[in-house]
């Protein structure tokens, strides 16, 4: 049964060479999350888990929105012929008007969906946190298997950690 190591650190650098070791000793990386209360620039602490699909999302919400603007315009225009003094039933700027603005709406809309479903928001799952990560530091949550639990102690040890607590 795995199990999640809590470990804390004084110094961002200290929880990143605890990170190498782990990596180099075998610990998958999508098992280790890092948590700080306020943001560390610099080197990322984990190695891109995958890419971000974030313009994927924001340009099929465009093409929908596109597509349903197109549709909503011409439709009601042709459902419902008004005399218009010589102008096309379907007026190009009344139509481009209302395409633009559902296509704003549409990418604006699936970019919101998209960010909630790569960041796997809500997540209503049991997840691994430590309070001492509001005192400042950084804190790293490890889950691995019991055979690997005294590599996980001895890499983290050897990094500097200050506190290391197993739930």
């Amino acid at each position: 049964m795995p199990q999640t190591c809590l470990v804390k650190f004084a110094q961002p650098n200290q929880a990143r060479a605890a990170i190498r070791r782990l990596l180099q000793d075998g610990i998958d990386p999508e098992s280790m999350e890092v948590m700080t209360s306020q943001p560390i620039h610099g080197e990322p602490f984990l190695p891109e888990k995958r890419p971000t699909k974030l313009r994927t999302w924001a340009l099929a919400g465009a093409g929908s929105g596109l597509l349903i603007g197109l549709s909503l315009s011409t439709i009601t225009a042709l459902n419902y012929p008004l005399v218009k003094g010589g102008m096309p039933s379907v007026a190009p700027w009344t139509v481009g008007l209302i395409t633009s603005e559902t296509t704003m709406l549409g990418a604006v809309l699936a970019t919101l969906a998209g960010l909630l479903i790569e960041l796997r928001l809500p997540n209503f799952g049991n997840l691994p946190y430590d309070p001492s990560v509001v005192d400042g530091g950084v804190v790293l949550a490890v889950s691995c298997a019991d055979n690997s639990r005294a590599s996980v102690e001895s890499a983290v040890s050897a990094a500097g950690a200050t506190k290391v607590n197993w739930v």
